[in-house]
């Protein structure tokens, strides 16, 4: 990947990033960087320059610059197995397409609507709203995904015709992007980002890119691979996996390490989704995102939060992924650690009743768990200067259990849910509640 930032004006940042396009080209092709990008070509039998230019040229005459570049005396009379050298800019070039493979909430994709299996071409414009996600496919398994409050449109989404080198060119207007990109072992095919303040150029790694138009502040961290980081009047920088660079930095910083999750095999039971992580040093703020499937092809929801604890809306009972990160004060994110989770929505309502039963005071201990309607329950409850349990009932079909005759004192008392679902079980307490005995018959 490539990266190059600067506080230029859009328009000179656009003809920097086209130069920096046509250079790595140039260098990715192995010709001499004082020529233009080729392509070569071994001319098979029957095949002459006519036949090629009408079958893969942009314009039939075209062939007359191919003549000369390879010092050709007949165009007519070209010898089987020469390797020809073709500019890339002659090429007759054709769309690829990219596919929505899914989105969540206010997507539109050319001012429309977006829908899983909708065809994305050049020239769209991709904006998402507040919580809202889209992720793309490209025919060679590549992916970019876009989080909330971002707009990305297509500016390149093609291949030569003759052989098939891939174009593809994003340009982020605002938010951020990630992308997975399939290994390239065509030198000529390229991935770009860019921004008017950076471009990337990919072969085949996993990395993240942002850009923040009212601060014109571009950042990028690379997860797997390496990049080659280029700044106007800077020297080139190789940027490892694992580091991060930003427009106003001079030298790649490492990335934060991955949070922890903690009560990681607890299902999330609560009304809200809760995360809260182990403390990453150094950072300012903590990202969490939920989706779907392990490669987060399909986001759910995210959220942002300057403390080590996260809280999202519920969602439906089911298995989901989350994924999360720490962002440091240089609004790089890190290294992310991704972790399964049952959600397993469970709400307890308890409540007591106390009335006098003849000599004896009754205590009515009640619970509904609407969620859970085949669960069983367990009850609980002990003096509060006493470790051993005064009651502890297990295996309860009802919902309610009644003591009698307590001695004065301070209690505590819970109920714990249990359910089985597709062979496992899953557990709740419900919060604990005090009652106090103060005078007995």
């Amino acid at each position: 990947m490539v990266i190059a930032l600067n506080r230029w004006t859009h328009k000179e940042a656009l003809l920097w990033a086209a130069t920096l396009s046509l250079a790595l080209s140039v260098a990715l092709s192995g010709a001499n960087a004082s020529t233009e990008p080729v392509v070569r070509y071994s001319v098979a039998q029957g095949e002459n320059l006519y036949t090629l230019a009408l079958r893969y040229f942009i314009q039939p005459g075209d062939y007359k610059a191919v003549q000369q570049l390879n010092r050709i005396a007949d165009p007519r009379r070209v010898p089987t197995g020469m390797e020809l050298r073709i500019p890339r800019r002659l090429l007759k070039r054709e769309p690829i397409p990219a596919v929505v493979q899914s989105y969540r909430g206010e997507v539109r994709i050319a001012a429309r609507p977006a829908a899983v299996g909708m065809i994305v071409r050049e020239g769209d414009l991709i904006r998402t709203g507040e919580r809202s996600f889209v992720t793309l496919t490209l025919p060679d398994d590549s992916a970019v995904a876009l989080p909330s409050n971002s707009a990305v449109r297509v500016r390149l989404l093609r291949r030569t015709v003759l052989g098939n080198h891939l174009e593809r060119l994003f340009a982020i207007e605002q938010g951020r992007a990630n992308a997975t990109v399939s290994p390239m072992t065509d030198s000529l095919s390229d991935f770009r980002f860019v921004a008017p303040t950076s471009t990337t150029s990919v072969r085949g790694t996993q990395f993240r890119v942002s850009y923040d138009a009212a601060a014109q502040r571009a950042t990028g961290e690379v997860l797997e691979g390496k990049v080659a980081f280029l700044s106007p009047g800077r020297d080139e920088q190789l940027v490892m996996a694992g580091f991060g660079m930003a427009n106003w930095l001079g030298n790649p910083l490492p990335l934060l390490a991955p949070p922890a999750l903690l009560r990681a095999d607890q299902a999330q039971s609560d009304d809200d989704l809760v995360f809260a992580v182990t403390p990453v040093t150094g950072a300012t703020r903590y990202h969490v995102q939920i989706g779907r499937d392990a490669d987060f092809l399909e986001v759910l929801d995210e959220a942002f939060s300057t403390t080590p604890e996260a809280r999202l809306a519920s969602l439906p009972n089911g298995s989901y992924f989350v994924r999360l990160t720490a962002i440091d004060d240089n609004q790089l994110e890190g290294k992310p650690a991704t972790y399964a989770f049952e959600r397993r929505l469970n709400r307890i309502n308890t409540s007591l009743e106390q009335s006098k039963v003849g000599r004896y005071r009754q205590y009515l201990f009640r619970w509904r768990a609407p969620d859970v309607p085949s669960a069983h329950y367990r009850f609980q409850l002990w003096r509060e200067d006493e470790a051993v349990p005064t009651v502890d009932e297990i295996g309860l079909t009802g919902t309610s259990f009644i003591v009698t005759d307590l001695a004065k004192g301070r209690y505590r008392w819970r109920v714990m849910t249990s359910e089985l679902v597709e062979g496992r079980q899953f557990d709740k307490w419900s919060a604990d509640r005090e009652l106090t005995v103060e005078y007995v018959r």
